[in-house]
């Protein structure tokens, strides 16, 4: 005979109380990579959160690690943000991976790139923003710039992506993940809060959105 306590019959009969490890699903936006997903603690890009990338070198993979979710949000009508890429990226491709252009806003400006996203955030208005930051004459991110972007991306729900250049330093920042984007498909995660700290995942090298070489405020 099955003998339950009231607690076990209260956690069989709901499932929106969070649990511990791993929190309801409206908390995150699956990022379209079942393998990742596994690994994440909200089962995919952190809602309203500041999400850090270390590429070894720009476009090593990290927007196609991040169309799918992207591709996503535009297919709800909600707008996509990218703040100074460093390349052009190709409008075909991103049709292609499913982006509804109209829906993706490109801001060109470097030197203000945070007080862009920060404001972007703040409206309420975006479903992602994703920003390729520049640090000063020794490649230094300030740390008081992230933090207000942080700040600002709790407000809301839509998740923050922070693309540093090869080789910067990034500032202690209480990032929600933090990865390392390598050639091929490669992916470490670095940091990773309520979920696994660290380990290496194999992503399949496909749907890749190639970015035209040239400067953005061409």
């Amino acid at each position: 005979m099955n003998v339950t306590t009231p607690l076990e019959r209260l956690l069989a009969e709901r499932d929106d109380l969070w649990r511990g490890r791993r929190r309801r699903p409206g908390n995150a936006l699956a990022t379209g990579r079942a393998a990742l997903d596994r690994r994440l603690p909200d089962g995919g890009w952190p809602r309203g959160k500041l999400v850090e990338l270390l590429p070894e070198r720009f476009g090593a993979g990290e927007l196609d690690l991040l169309l799918p979710c992207l591709a996503e949000l535009t297919r709800r009508e909600r707008p996509v943000l990218f703040i100074a890429p460093p390349m052009v990226p190709c409008p075909q491709s991103l049709a292609r991976a499913g982006l509804d252009l109209t829906r993706l806003l490109i801001v060109r400006e470097q030197k203000h790139a945070f007080w862009a996203a920060e404001q972007c955030l703040k409206s309420g208005l975006c479903g992602a923003v994703v920003a390729w930051p520049h640090g000063d004459n020794s490649n230094t991110v300030s740390d008081r710039a992230v933090r207000r972007l942080q700040l600002a991306a709790e407000n809301g729900d839509a998740p923050v992506f922070l693309c540093y250049a090869p080789g910067s330093t990034p500032p202690a920042s209480l990032a929600s993940l933090r990865l390392a984007i390598r050639c091929g498909g490669h992916i470490e995660i670095l940091r990773s809060r309520g979920g696994e700290t660290t380990g290496a995942i194999r992503l399949h090298a496909d749907n890749v959105v190639p970015l035209v070489p040239g400067s953005a405020r061409a």
